[in-house]
């Protein structure tokens, strides 16, 4: 069967506007084809679970595909203050940031969230592009209105007939990467700050020259003449339906509401707008002429401040002193018993014992032969399996319902995906939990395979019904006995061999809500290279949320980074490939940690 061609569509959004995104996405399922998968991927800094769930419903696992990306790390860590004003809120900028953010993939299509579709996006999708930066549309309303069209003439240097709206952008992430895109973003943005159109000028401001101009119809709005059968209707500055009444093409927006089944809602909402609102907005497009008039007539310090001297770039926004005073105020927050917890950790990463537990194991027994049934043969084995399983998975969504587990997003899928023989998936360690985020997406993006855990031995052993589960959730228990660890060995080979998947803490330590990656030990990746078998490094960073735990602790809201698979070298023996993996491994987690959180991978001063 013909692998179908997949369109990326990315947006972004926040909880006042997810009505509106939800009618955006109504129209693009009511003209989707079946010849493609539409891939929805929503950027947001801190969506609502309601709002989540609003969007969710239009996911059918088939054709339609929606995930959520929240950037809140991202931007934090950015030491840069991204200007806003008006209907322009800081999710607009986050469009510039999806090249680096996605970086497996070659192109991806921004949709605002104030459009509806009138055909097959996907027709836009497959635009080539070359080697041009972005496939877009000449502003309509910079063409329509002389004050807009000396502003980016005398502001931005462009041929007003030039200038693209980026609320529709066909971007082409390989060519952006190449060009440093973000890094040319935070630097220009450093020097001046554009206060017309903010980030769709610094788009037009970078990318003028290498455009790919597409049909206009992709992007009409409800001014000027009216346009035949478009593709595509943008409601853009404050031509809202929701907002005034006899919009053009209001229509068109009506029909998706009525199908994303807000219509009414939105309509009673608008009757509810006081005429002085409606009056100011009205009031909007001759407010933004003299706006235009005004900034046009600080082009010449505008370009003063663009040729002045390159800001130094730096990746972190808080100072050293800034960062103890919030590690201080965060232990004073903890129970004793963390605080003990946390010393405890930084007494041993001052002595570089990264491999050491902070939380003793309870007393165990040593695994004997025949204690341990790997392959899950006996029938006694398999109904515990199952029924381990199952309770498990449901207990993990109880725990994800609660707020108890918060998972972001899921980044890197396509690295699970793309593996088809059994191999050896790596994590970091940091709660009893963490392996939950690598379960359900082996689950819901693996499917066909199953994914066992090695675990230690005295958590194999270990009483009560949270050991029955360790025993029974696909587990396979390292072992001290060399008869028991010859079985281990056999039986990883089997389940390699039947493409499934075994997850591996080459840390070999639980550090609790440790942020850092540690160094890493070898036999993860001895396990892959004598089985012939890729290893899928992951790695699991945290932001904190506004609830606090019973440890005084701030819940943290994982995401996923599953990277590059990394395969074993055929002309290597066990040894040299197990470390040669190891180092790949270590070196892309070191950088992936240093990307999301701001800063250098650096450790506590050694004691002497």
């Amino acid at each position: 069967m013909e692998r179908k061609k997949v369109v990326h569509l990315f947006f972004t959004v926040d909880d006042n506007y997810i009505n509106f995104l939800s009618t955006t996405i109504a129209s693009i399922v009511a003209h989707s084809s079946d010849e493609y998968k539409y891939r929805l991927t929503i950027i947001h800094d801190g969506l609502s679970s309601e709002s989540k769930k609003i969007i969710r419903k239009y996911d059918d696992g088939k054709k339609i595909f929606i995930s959520f990306f929240n950037v809140f790390v991202k931007v934090n860590a950015l030491s840069i203050k991204l200007d806003v004003r008006d209907y322009y809120t800081i999710t607009t900028y986050y469009r510039l940031f999806l090249p680096n953010l996605f970086p497996l993939l070659g192109k991806g299509l921004y949709l605002d969230s104030d459009i509806v579709l009138c055909d097959d996006v996907a027709k836009l999708y497959f635009t080539e592009l070359g080697d041009n930066l972005v496939g877009a549309i000449p502003d309509a309303s910079v063409q329509l209105f002389p004050e807009f069209s000396n502003y980016v003439e005398k502001v931005l240097e462009i041929d007003h007939t030039k200038y693209f709206n980026a609320g529709i952008l066909l971007m082409n992430f390989k060519k952006l990467r190449e060009f440093n895109l973000e890094r040319k973003f935070i630097s220009l943005i450093k020097k001046v700050t554009f206060k017309v159109a903010q980030d769709q000028d610094v788009l037009n401001y970078l990318c003028k020259d290498r455009v790919t101009y597409v049909d206009p119809k992709w992007n009409v709005m409800p001014l000027g003449e009216k346009i035949e059968n478009p593709y595509l209707i943008h409601y853009n500055l404050m031509f809202k339906p929701w907002n005034l009444k006899n919009i053009m093409y209001e229509e068109e927006f009506f029909k998706y509401a009525e199908i994303a089944g807000i219509k009414d809602t939105i309509l009673a909402n608008r009757e509810a707008i006081p005429q002085e609102v409606v009056d100011n907005i009205l009031k909007g497009v001759d407010n933004v002429k003299a706006f235009c008039n005004l900034e046009a007539s600080k082009a010449d310090e505008y370009h003063k401040n663009i040729q002045g001297p390159k800001p130094k770039f730096k990746l972190q926004i808080k100072t050293t002193s800034t960062k103890l005073k919030e590690a201080e105020k965060r232990y004073k927050m903890l129970t004793k018993e963390r605080q003990e917890i946390v010393d405890k950790i930084a007494e041993l990463e001052r002595q570089r014992r990264f491999d050491v537990d902070v939380e003793n194991d309870p007393p165990f027994n040593h695994l004997m032969p025949g204690d341990v049934d790997y392959l899950r043969r006996k029938l006694s084995s398999k109904l515990k399996t199952w029924w381990a399983n199952h309770s498990a998975y449901h207990y993990f969504k109880h725990l994800i319902k609660e707020g108890r587990i918060i998972i972001d997003s899921y980044l890197g899928i396509n690295n699970l995906k793309k593996v088809k023989s059994g191999a050896i998936i790596t994590a970091n360690h940091f709660s009893p939990f963490d392996s939950i985020p690598i379960h359900l997406a082996v689950k819901k993006f693996a499917k066909g395979k199953k994914l066992f855990k090695i675990i230690r031995e005295g958590n194999y052993t270990m009483p009560g019904l949270f050991g029955f589960f360790l025993r029974n959730c696909n587990t396979m228990p390292l072992a001290t006995n060399p008869i028991v660890l010859n079985d281990l060995h056999k039986s990883i080979g089997v389940v390699l061999e039947k493409r499934n998947f075994i997850l591996v803490y080459p840390e070999q330590s639980m550090w609790w809500n440790y942020r850092k990656p540690k160094p890493l030990k070898k036999g993860a990746f001895v396990f892959a290279a004598k089985n012939n078998v890729p290893v899928i490094p992951t790695f699991i960073t945290m932001r904190d949320t506004d609830k606090v735990d019973e440890n005084g602790s701030y819940v943290q809201a994982y995401t996923l980074h599953i990277l590059n698979p990394i395969y074993p070298d055929k002309t290597l023996n066990v040894q040299e490939n197990a470390m040669n993996m190891l180092k790949e491994n270590e070196i892309a987690v070191k950088e992936l940690y240093e990307k999301v959180y701001g800063e250098p991978l650096t450790y506590l001063p050694e004691e002497k």
